[in-house]
């Protein structure tokens, strides 16, 4: 007779993070293999939080032998090298995120500091408030990661093992390049970080370098494809990156299509009323019409994102045209190739 799988046993533990959305979800997998999904970000509290977690589940950090990140950003990751450091656990992330997780050297930091730098002078980012936010964003990056000694780096497609059931990997791009999946197919379980989320609309994060081995890299177009993909899964529940579980996986694809086909509209209008004069408007001229001048400091970076990801998609379909002036991106109707595009 077949030994019969038992149902995964996974804890959820919410781990405080120190800015908004407040908290993250780490998951905690026992067995002979203790796994760790996302420790959460790098902060007393949270290193605090998690450890009492653990303890009332009968275990503890010292105790854990897999970090696996669902992707590279702090309140997720931040807290992996911290917690791989208090015993023997291995740090799993995909390889497209890596240098996410590289930013406790002052070398780096510098690096990383001169690619927001392009972005935002692309953006038409006003320079005093472009240099604001860097010194916000490499300020959280020293406080909120942890060094990691060394990763294992995934490529999707690999399964991880555990006592009664397995994870199989999948490579979900869009919310950042190396964004991963995890899949139980027996159980139609997925842990899908930041890519599924109920009560946040994930947002679509710019790459400081093109992913290896990709010429071409749009965030949006990559998004959309892993929503495609998600789609068609034998998905029973989905423990995301932050809230609640959510049990109808297809209806929640579909409300963050039609989302991003508002966002996409709304944005198109904002080209389309030409405010911009006849050269055209600036990622940052359509964020502060987009939002009426509400993003700034530390989320000036996710909204450019959202904006640069929409109209890269647009320009490639032909829906726009962009030219370079003084250092910015500025983008316009494309009056001979828009009609057909307008409807999506």
């Amino acid at each position: 007779m077949p030994l019969m799988k038992k149902p995964a046993k996974i804890q959820r533990i919410e781990v405080p993070v120190p800015f908004p959305p407040g908290s993250t979800n780490c998951y905690f997998i026992p067995g002979s293999a203790p796994t760790l999904i996302d420790p959460g970000v790098y902060s007393p509290e949270a290193v605090k939080s998690l450890q009492t977690a653990l303890r009332e589940l009968g275990s503890d950090i010292g105790d854990i032998r897999r970090i696996i990140l669902t992707h590279g950003h702090s309140d997720h990751a931040g807290l992996a090298g911290a917690a791989a450091a208090k015993g023997r656990a291995a740090v799993f992330v995909h390889r497209f995120d890596e240098n996410r997780m590289l930013v406790w050297s002052e070398k780096v930091c510098n690096e990383k500091a001169e690619s927001f730098r392009d972005i935002f002078e692309k953006a038409g980012v006003p320079e005093e408030i472009a240099a604001k936010t860097i010194e916000t964003i490499l300020d959280r990056f020293r406080k909120n990661f942890s060094p990691v000694s060394d990763m294992v780096l995934l490529e999707g497609g690999e399964v991880f093992s555990f006592d009664f059931f397995e994870l199989r990997v999948l490579h979900t791009p869009g919310h950042t390049a190396g964004s991963i999946s995890l899949f139980d197919d027996s159980e139609g379980l997925l842990l899908a970080g930041d890519i599924l989320l109920e009560k946040i609309v994930p947002y679509i994060s710019a790459e400081l370098k093109t992913p290896m081995g990709r010429p071409h890299y749009l965030a949006l177009e990559q998004y959309q494809k892993t929503l495609d993909l998600l789609g068609p899964l034998p998905v029973r529940s989905v423990l995301p990156g932050h809230g609640a579980p959510c049990f109808s996986h297809l209806q929640l694809i579909e409300r963050l299509k039609r989302n991003r086909a508002r966002r996409r509209r709304r944005i198109l209008e904002i080209v389309k009323s030409g405010e911009g004069g006849a050269a055209g408007m600036s990622q940052f001229e359509i964020l502060e019409r987009l939002f009426l001048g509400a993003s700034r400091g530390g989320v000036l970076f996710m909204g450019i994102s959202e904006v640069r990801g929409c109209l890269e998609v647009m320009e490639k379909e032909g829906v726009v045209v962009a030219s370079l002036c003084r250092g910015r991106k500025l983008y316009r109707l494309n009056s001979q190739n828009h009609t057909p595009q307008e409807a999506r």
